[in-house]
């Protein structure tokens, strides 16, 4: 019994630490069309073919990245302000990203 409490929680770690460097070192083209969609004012739930161009004219332009495991933080510039986007996954290191306004 101790032996498999060993190895099921040696499995969890690696797990978790596969899952933490998937979410830091993965493509992040899609969070990063809906990151822009937030800082341009729009709700997030569709994506726009290009960041810089997410809605009606409006060019958000990424000016700071922070990635970690749990989320991501994006600095978008647009012609009216500048805003702090954070973007989560659903579940803690799983599930779709959702953006919102920091």
């Amino acid at each position: 019994m101790k032996r498999f409490i060993q190895l099921a929680l040696f499995a969890l770690c690696v797990a978790f630490s596969f899952s933490a460097a998937y979410n830091v070192f993965s493509d992040n083209a899609a969070v990063e069309r809906r990151a822009a969609l937030v800082a341009c004012g729009d709700d997030g739930g569709s994506l726009a073919p290009d960041p810089r161009r997410a809605s009606g004219g409006c060019r958000a332009q990424m000016t700071r990245l922070e990635r970690t495991p749990f989320g991501q933080t994006f600095e978008f510039t647009t012609a009216k302000r500048t805003v702090d986007v954070r973007c989560e996954r659903a579940l803690v290191l799983a599930g779709e990203y959702s953006c919102k306004l920091r």
